[in-house]
């Protein structure tokens, strides 16, 4: 079997919950499975929050992010909520961090009635890498090809500036094992010494590539990286979040920067609502975080609209700007394009019933990515061919 690289996307989508619980701490968490520590991670909702990363708004008490770090709170989401007000990023934030201070106050919910429930935040990890076993399977006979055999030639001249003999001899000339004495010059006692080397032309040619199948991605041969539970934006000294740590940790990831053993950031963060997976056919099942859409984002009333993003064609414009989204395809192996569908890989959305956190889960496609099979291919320089 040949083995390659091979990255795989998913993302989770946080919710508040929809039936007044009891308590309502933790009840907008997720837990997460963590494969490099191989335990499942509480997510936050207060940490998401913060990891999205709106300008102008305080991290969980702290200073308000600055410009720079972040998105402008005054980009319209396509899909806003009934109680948001306005369809601005500021009003949504403002929405989530009253559900930050329910979901950290342990005890009853008093405001319950006043809450936008219909608030969500996509929590997705792009560059889960894995190295995979690759299958060529065949039909045996001349049927499906042959390996082709060319002429075979010999050539010889002689390089009197260093007394050697050069050429292309047959590898029958070769056999003796006492090689043959050349004559040399009468000025120098050196001895010129044959270099040979046997040239052929040969090639394997498939005649019929109906008898010829590669199964891509059939068995893991290992965990490489990106399926952690530590977000791009958060920065390892201050603890703070920042779109400016969130890029460059991603171009550290998907270079490898400092080896590739080291342990890398795996997760983004962005806005969305309750109204947008309604409105939108398959965000439900699928997503795309770089510049390609998807099928039914070419064609329609809404042609060229990047509906598939969280909040939409105008907060992807925010997002790609800060994190540089419309380049992390470099590199895609665009032989895996050909086929775009893949297995689907579990996801989980949380809906919160109660105080003891349940959970539901279905099964998602993931990124709708073509390049490394399984719908998300982002690594910058080609992978391996197979």
């Amino acid at each position: 079997m040949l083995t390659r690289s091979s990255q795989i996307g998913e993302f989770y989508i946080l919710s508040p919950p929809q039936v007044k619980p009891e308590n309502g701490q933790y009840t907008c968490d997720a837990l997460i499975y963590d494969e490099e520590s191989d335990r499942h991670v509480r997510i936050q909702w207060g940490d998401a929050l913060d990891a999205c990363c709106i300008a102008g708004k305080a991290q969980n008490g702290g200073a308000a992010l600055d410009d720079d770090d972040g998105v402008d709170n005054t980009a319209e989401m396509a899909n806003p909520t009934d109680a948001m007000g306005d369809a601005s990023l500021g009003a949504w934030w403002d929405a989530c961090d009253e559900w930050r201070k329910v979901n950290e106050a342990d005890g009853a919910i008093a405001n319950w009635d006043t809450l936008d429930k219909d608030v969500r935040i996509v929590v997705a990890r792009p560059f889960i890498e894995h190295l995979m076993h690759n299958v060529i399977m065949t039909v045996s006979g001349r049927d499906t090809g042959a390996t082709l055999f060319g002429p075979a030639d010999m050539q010889l001249s002689a390089n009197t500036q260093v007394k050697t003999i050069e050429g292309h001899v047959s590898a029958r000339a070769l056999a003796p094992s006492t090689p043959a004495r050349l004559p040399t010059t009468a000025r120098s006692p050196a001895r010129c010494l044959p270099r040979a080397q046997y040239t052929g032309h040969f090639k394997a040619v498939v005649t019929k590539p109906q008898n010829v199948l590669i199964m891509r991605d059939v068995a893991c041969a290992g965990y490489v990286a990106g399926c952690n539970t530590t977000f791009f934006a958060r920065d390892k000294g201050s603890k703070t979040y920042s779109l400016e740590t969130a890029r460059q940790n991603i171009q550290d990831r998907l270079s490898f920067a400092d080896d590739v053993g080291a342990k890398y950031a795996s997760m983004l963060a962005f806005p969305a609502t309750e109204q947008q997976l309604e409105a939108n056919q398959g965000f439900d099942t699928v997503m795309s975080v770089t510049s390609r859409l998807l099928p039914w984002e070419v064609t329609g009333p809404a042609a060229r609209d990047h509906s598939s993003f969280p909040g939409g064609q105008k907060v992807y414009e925010q997002y790609n700007t800060k994190l540089g989204l419309s380049g992390v395809h470099y590199g895609e192996d665009m032989k895996a394009a050909e086929n775009q569908v893949g297995p689907p890989r579990p996801q989980t959305r949380t809906f919160p019933r109660t105080h003891s956190h349940t959970l539901s889960r279905s099964l998602r496609a993931g990124f709708h990515q073509p390049g490394i099979h399984k719908q998300c291919r982002l690594l910058f320089g080609p992978p391996p061919q197979v």
